[in-house]
């Protein structure tokens, strides 16, 4: 019995001194390792032992090859580091002990608060009824002025020239013809122009008006309804408009009147030889020939439009022909391209009814198209042609290589019916192709001075044209000549 009892007076005092050792037994194997050297900071390295809590706002770094962590107190400057350690700036802890805390949710207040957002939003949806959308009634009002205020170029056309035929103003209807000017440039509402009445209700009365302002803007409006239009040319040619604009190009005393109603006859004849003819017909080319007999300045713009409109109505027929001759030596396998032979053969029956080269000789064209050329100053004048390199220099284009551009160019068109004419001015042709040479040997120089194919591009080679002409020209009238 005394040993019993001697034995668990032993056993007691061996548990006193491990409870007061080692503390209270826990579960978690953390709660029971043996408590470690707490970490003090310096300012140099120190190793970090794992699992060792270390203070925040230390400077702490890990290489990356052994894995040691090594802390130290932040201060400016260099760390002194090698190159295989990582650093790493902390705030907090990296001791393992400290265990994260995780928020809890309360059901009930999730739950009020699911409640609160559907009651605000059922209040606002009642507060704006009405506020943000619209109501159908009022869609459908909106709909209904939006279909209203829509309309097509036909009913624009169409109003403009009912407001015209209403209206007793002039400034007004010199102001519809400039609106529906603007909206006849387009195929089809130049048609329905025509078929509205335009031609023969607006434009004519227009052209007969004692308004300066009317007769231009009939004029300029008649011209952009008809160009490239072949509906439009016939109705002006059936309404008889022709012989107004060659009255009109005669005889009327505003330059800008005389020069739209050139600006409608060239709409009117190109590519139709039909209204050539009844051009021609009407003295068309009598009025050409007495507005080159004019010496104004007015007249001279005049007459290079002329100029450009003749020549290029004799290029029309000899682009047909060639047309034709092309069809006729090839091997025709196909309806289509025998039906237009047959458009071909008729256009240039055509052309030949008209005969505007032969009249041209009638008209003395051979005799007056040289005149234009006296316009020019003296070729051999230093200052001059120094002032033709203002073209190549950047500098506006002087008048006068217009009117040798234009001139030459219909020359050489007309060559062959005004060979003999055309001999009394060889000389002259001779002399301008010389001078026009010096300006392409300076184009020539600026293009080899250009290093890309874009720069050379941008030059127009624009003198070296002219000189080509003047040179072609030249040598046509010398073959003549033998």
């Amino acid at each position: 019995m005394y040993k019993l009892f001697v034995f668990s007076i032993c056993v007691f005092h061996v548990y006193a001194v491990l409870d007061a050792n080692e503390g209270p037994l826990s579960l978690d194997p953390k709660m029971n390792r043996p408590e470690e050297k707490k970490f003090i900071p310096t300012k140099e390295w120190q190793v970090v032992a794992e699992g060792q809590a270390i203070p925040p706002g230390l400077h702490v770094r890990i290489d990356m090859q052994t894995g040691k962590k090594e802390a130290k107190l932040l201060e400016e400057g260099n760390d002194g580091g090698n190159s295989n350690s990582a650093l790493i700036s902390t705030e907090t802890s990296v001791d393992d002990s400290i265990e994260e805390v995780k928020p809890e949710l309360d059901y009930s207040e999730i739950k009020e608060a699911l409640k609160k957002i559907k009651n605000d939003a059922k209040e606002t949806s009642e507060g704006n009824v009405g506020k943000g959308f619209r109501t159908y009634d009022q869609i459908k009002e909106e709909m209904m002025e939006l279909e209203q205020s829509i309309k097509t170029e036909y009913e624009i056309v169409k109003e403009l020239v009912a407001k015209y035929l209403s209206t007793k103003d002039d400034l007004e209807r010199q102001l519809i013809l400039s609106d529906l000017e603007f909206y006849v440039h387009q195929y089809d509402n130049a048609q329905d122009f025509v078929k509205m009445g335009g031609f023969s209700e607006v434009v004519l009365p227009a052209l007969n008006s004692t308004k300066k302002d009317l007769r231009s803007s009939a004029a300029f409006l008649l011209g952009s309804a008809c160009q490239s239009n072949p509906k439009a040319q016939i109705a002006a040619m059936e309404r008889g408009i022709l012989p107004h604009l060659i009255r009109l190009i005669s005889f009327d005393p505003n330059p800008d009147v005389r020069n739209r109603a050139l600006y409608a006859i060239s709409s009117i004849i190109r590519h139709f030889p039909l209204a050539q003819k009844e051009f021609i017909n009407h003295g068309g080319m009598t009025a050409f020939a007495d507005i080159f007999l004019t010496g104004s300045a007015d007249s001279l713009k005049l007459q290079l439009k002329i100029v450009t409109l003749l020549g290029d109505i004799i290029l029309e027929k000899e682009m047909a022909a060639q047309r034709l001759k092309d069809f006729t030596r090839s091997e025709l396998s196909e309806s289509a391209n025998e039906a237009e032979k047959a458009m071909l053969a008729e256009k240039l029956r055509q052309y030949e009814a008209a005969g505007i080269e032969k009249v041209l000789v009638e008209q003395n064209f051979c005799r007056l198209l040289p005149r234009l050329l006296t316009s020019i100053g003296n070729v051999d004048d230093k200052q001059t042609r120094r002032e033709d390199l203002s073209f190549i220099q950047g500098r506006p284009l002087r008048e006068e290589h217009d009117v040798v551009e234009k001139v030459v160019q219909a020359m050489l068109i007309l060559a062959r019916s005004c060979r003999t004419d055309f001999q009394s001015v060889r000389n002259q042709i001779q002399t301008l192709g010389e001078r026009y040479q010096e300006l392409k040997n300076v184009e020539q120089a600026q293009m080899s001075s250009r290093t890309s194919d874009a720069d050379k591009d941008s030059i127009d080679l624009y003198y070296s044209k002219i000189h080509d002409m003047c040179q072609q020209l030249w040598t046509q009238l010398q073959k003549d000549e033998l």
